[in-house]
């Protein structure tokens, strides 16, 4: 029988103090001799991207950012090859539209596995081409012109909701009932994200709960994706490795939804119970893309097309709409304008966008409220392209390093928003009794340029961003038209988890009728 042989002590102690020394080498480039030495940045995040997963993961990554900025300048070093910036004009230089700059692999744990393949999307593939090339069929459906056809769907489940609110918390004995209003905004903004993406509700409304753990597993799945996006190389250990896999497997249980509808949509057209054409919902608009586009369009194509609703559609407005009804219960100011306008104007649920698409106040509410809460408060990672990038000050980021904003740091700009940029004022958004038209105009364009980072930038940016301002827009002129909306205790704060989309709970408020 052969003996295992057995390597001598001091062999183990030359392996371990080799590695030692490399690790120290590595500690001692990355802090003096980076080519990124010239940016400052908490020192462990010079050295780690365990730095900036382990704030990922604290679920506050959003308040770090900001405190980051605040302490070191316009431009962060977060990771031993990641820069975040936090100067607005340079959105259009890091999101351009023309050329535009590529994604970091931040995206890629994004990746669904399925049957052993592994599945980009819209969102997160690295590919401009193969982006661009998905895409193009369906830009033109996403207009505001044609989101308004789907006015009564939305319609539909406004109605289901406050007539829901009415019975469980308003009248008759439950009359006075504490709503827990983050869980029940959650279940309207997924319910009518369903409703126009494929003509049915998921049932959270009508069963009053997390039907099927969809929203446990998407918000899983978030949480998982934000400390790995950090170290995107680890996912392939974790959820991609090929013995067993590792973690809450992101965006499956949408994926597998949206290829069961997409199925019972073409037995049901199969079989001759609808036709296509007949309805106004998004499943049936890409089914008939396959007439159009023979070539490009099969069942698998349209799941991807889907995904962008289901993956984004009802986390990134459940924010802002959660964002809306709680700053405006801190607001008492604020509410009683609100109301006073929906009143003036006549406003009944479900409000027609006709009679609220110009209303001032409600317009600033709601942008005030994305400004405070985007429905995404992490850095927007890019990749610097050949040439580099030199900043205003003159310092200069070389080609190849990953750099971003985050949309919750350069909303909180006290050069854009003023001295309370950290405080919800919906005023903000209207002209000052002494202020000039060109003032105001060159004001208000800044901080809508600004802010219009919520939905991305350049060619990434958020299709759905009509719909979500029309279906959130339709929802807050609704609710407020019919109800005063107040927190338990006016004292009460809120808690909030940024795992890339942000989460908002404990928000019991009490509703009674205007």
């Amino acid at each position: 029988m052969l003996n295992p042989v057995a390597f001598p002590s001091g062999v183990w102690a030359q392996t371990l103090a080799t590695i030692g020394l490399l690790l120290m080498t590595k500690v001692i480039w990355d802090v003096f001799f980076s080519r990124l030495r010239n940016i400052p940045g908490p020192k462990l995040a010079k050295i780690t991207d365990l730095w900036r997963a382990a704030h990922a993961h604290g679920g506050r990554i959003d308040l770090k950012n900001v405190q980051l900025h605040r302490t070191y300048g316009t431009a962060v070093q977060i990771g031993p090859n990641c820069v975040s910036i936090s100067d607005p004009s340079l959105i259009r230089t890091i999101y351009s539209t023309r050329n535009p700059w590529k994604k970091s692999d931040m995206y890629r744990p994004n990746d669904v596995l399925l049957n052993g393949h592994r599945l980009s999307n819209l969102f997160n593939t690295q590919d401009e081409e193969w982006h661009n090339q998905n895409i193009r069929p369906i830009r033109s459906l996403w207009t505001m012109t044609k989101v308004l056809e789907y006015e009564p769907l939305i319609d539909e489940t406004i109605t289901k909701f406050v007539d829901k609110l009415a019975l469980r918390f308003v009248d008759g004995d439950n009359a006075g009932k504490v709503c827990p209003a983050d869980e029940w905004i959650g279940f309207f903004a997924w319910d009518v994200t369903a409703n126009f993406s494929f003509g049915r509700h998921y049932g959270f409304l009508d069963q009053e709960k997390d039907v099927d753990n969809l929203i446990t597993d998407s918000t899983a799945g978030l949480r998982y994706f934000a400390p790995v996006s950090q170290i995107p190389w680890i996912d392939n250990l974790l959820d991609k490795n090929p013995v067993k896999r590792i973690g809450p497997k992101p965006t499956l249980t949408g994926v597998l939804y949206a290829f069961k509808v997409v199925a019972e949509y073409q037995a049901q057209l199969a079989e001759k119970q609808i036709s296509a054409g007949t309805v106004d919902h998004t499943l049936d608009k890409y089914v008939q893309l396959k007439k159009t586009h023979p070539d490009m369009v099969d069942d698998n194509q349209i799941v991807n097309w889907l995904m962008l609703s289901i993956l984004a559609g009802g986390d990134t407005s459940s924010a802002t709409m959660r964002a809306a009804v709680y700053y405006l219960a801190k607001s008492p100011n604020a509410t009683a304008k609100l109301a006073n306008e929906l009143k003036t104007a006549g406003v009944v649920a479900p409000a027609p966008w006709k009679e609220i698409r110009d209303l001032l106040y409600l317009d600033a509410v709601i942008r005030e409220s994305v400004r405070v809460s985007p429905g995404i408060a992490m850095v927007f990672e890019r990749v610097v392209p050949e040439g580099g990038l030199t900043l205003p000050d003159g310092r200069y980021i070389p080609a190849g390093t990953k750099v971003g904003i985050n949309p919750f740091v350069t909303n909180r700009d006290y050069g854009v928003f003023g001295d309370d940029a950290d405080d919800f004022n919906p005023d903000r958004w209207l002209q000052g009794k002494d202020e000039s038209s060109e003032h105001f105009e060159a004001r208000e364009r800044r901080m809508k340029d600004t802010v219009d980072l919520s939905f991305g930038g350049g060619g990434r940016v958020c299709m759905g961003r009509y719909l979500a301002m029309l279906e959130i827009k339709k929802l807050i002129a609704s609710l407020y038209s019919s109800f005063d909306i107040q927190l338990v205790n006016p004292k009460h704060e809120w808690k909030c988890q940024t795992s890339w989309f942000v989460y908002q709970y404990d928000m019991p408020m009490v509703i009674r009728r205007r």
